[in-house]
């Protein structure tokens, strides 16, 4: 009697939860090399085990007929070399969402990627962590990125065409030097796909940003290319605006190239990125970046990916005190499963 009743509890969950999909991303690598996000900043050599992305999500639907249907999902970054990172030890740190989806596009309120983040990105086909195993010196790495409070529409593809409208509130609305500031984030994305070629462009606007609370920055980016037939060619531009505590507007450009070629498991790689030297109120600062990225990914399965990768930063200017150093590098080794 009693296994009976254990074997009936047991199917309790798996029949309230039949519409539910688990699924993840445990990854990381060893890592040795010298770079800013290694040591403090102090850019000394270090070998390190890194925790390159994993994530665990939920994510399900109710059909509600008439072609609508509820969507959700919880996904939550993890860090399996036992290092709390970006604060993930709280729950629904990455995309976290409830919505509708249908012949009218796709809404959703929550934790939401912009754009940029979501849609774009496949210049920087890396797997890497804190190194310069990636395309670490563009701006994808801190500016596209997930807004809290957000609500998101996403059209349907219309032959190859899609668009994006994204608005993430500021619910301090805090009071500075007399005025109530907004200091909401809302980002724009459209792109075309036909026959493996592809393009992308995104903006982001982040509100009220200096110290007076009354300017506004922008980050917008293009990116180009062909994603089939085993053939990786992904090119990217894009500019910034920003600004700091003070007045100060920071303007940015950059550039990124990659190409991969799959031959059976082998999947060789190649990035180039550089960033040109930024301007603060105008004037021009000797800060460019030049950054190149080798490496290779072998599928082991469909699911299994084993990798090696190498990158190599150099700085216009000095980027220790004290010393004359301007590189960074990173050489990595890991392994990918994804469930």
């Amino acid at each position: 009697m009693k296994k009976l009743i254990a074997l009936a509890v047991a199917a309790l969950p798996m029949a309230a939860m039949a519409d539910v999909t688990l699924y993840g991303t445990i990854e990381a690598s060893i890592e040795n090399g010298k770079s800013l996000s290694y040591s403090g900043g102090a850019a000394k050599s270090t070998t390190r085990i890194d925790d390159t992305g994993s994530l665990i999500g939920f994510k399900g639907s109710e059909n509600l007929g008439n072609g609508l249907k509820a969507i959700w999902q919880v996904e939550q970054a993890l860090s399996i070399d036992g290092t709390n990172v970006n604060g993930n030890n709280t729950w629904a740190t990455r995309d976290s969402f409830v919505g509708l989806t249908g012949n009218f596009g796709t809404v959703r309120l929550g934790k939401l990627s912009s754009y940029l983040n979501s849609d774009m990105e496949k210049y920087d086909a890396w797997i890497y962590g804190a190194g310069v195993n990636g395309a670490t010196v563009t701006s994808a790495n801190t500016l596209d990125t997930r807004y809290n409070n957000s609500i998101r529409y996403d059209s349907p593809s219309l032959n190859g065409f899609k668009v994006a409208a994204q608005y993430g509130f500021d619910e301090a609305r805090t009071t500075v030097k007399g005025n109530r500031s907004n200091k909401a984030v809302w980002s724009l994305g459209a792109g075309y796909e036909n026959a493996g070629y592809y393009a992308d462009i995104g903006y982001v606007s982040f509100q009220d940003t200096d110290a007076s609370a009354s300017k506004d920055g922008n980050y917008w980016r293009l990116e180009g290319g062909y994603n089939a037939n085993n053939l990786l060619v992904a090119l990217a531009y894009g500019q910034s605006k920003l600004y700091s505590g003070a007045a100060d507007a920071t303007k940015a450009k950059e550039a990124a190239l990659t190409v991969g070629y799959t031959i059976g498991a082998l999947t060789p790689k190649f990035t180039y990125a550089h960033v040109w030297d930024t301007k603060v109120n105008g004037t021009k600062a000797d800060d460019g970046i030049n950054q190149y990225v080798i490496g290779v990914d072998y599928a082991l399965s469909k699911r299994t990916t084993a990798y090696t990768s190498f990158g190599y930063v150099k700085h216009d200017n000095i980027i220790v005190a004290g010393t004359d150093e301007r590189k960074e590098r990173t050489l990595a080794v890991g392994v990918q499963h994804k469930f």
